[in-house]
């Protein structure tokens, strides 16, 4: 399912209304492996020590996870967490889009 967030940053600084699409469908478990193939080919070492420390955030064992998040790799929508999305966008690694829906 798609939906629409309101972007306030943004929006402020355009002095305009700024609304993202967000394609929350499960991403396929390969395009989730090739994600993060890209995201070992980081070379920069910091970036590979705050990658390893949030290696496991959205699994629900990770370091930003609540305990009770266990979400399967199949039906992530995006990144662990917020600091693996930051990294990510830093080397231009996008997260896989997911499936198109059925109609």
């Amino acid at each position: 399912m798609t939906r629409y967030e309101y972007d306030e940053e943004a929006s402020r600084r355009m002095h305009m209304d700024v609304v993202h699409e967000i394609d929350d469908r499960p991403t396929p478990v390969a395009r989730w492996v090739d994600a993060m193939r890209r995201l070992n080919s980081i070379d920069d070492p910091l970036a590979r020590s705050v990658l390893a420390l949030h290696r496991d955030c959205g699994s629900g064992n990770g370091t930003c996870d609540g305990g009770d998040d266990d979400e399967p790799v199949a039906r992530r929508v995006d990144w662990g967490c917020e600091t693996t999305a930051v990294i990510a966008h830093h080397f231009g690694i996008e997260y896989p889009a997911g499936s198109p829906a059925p109609e």
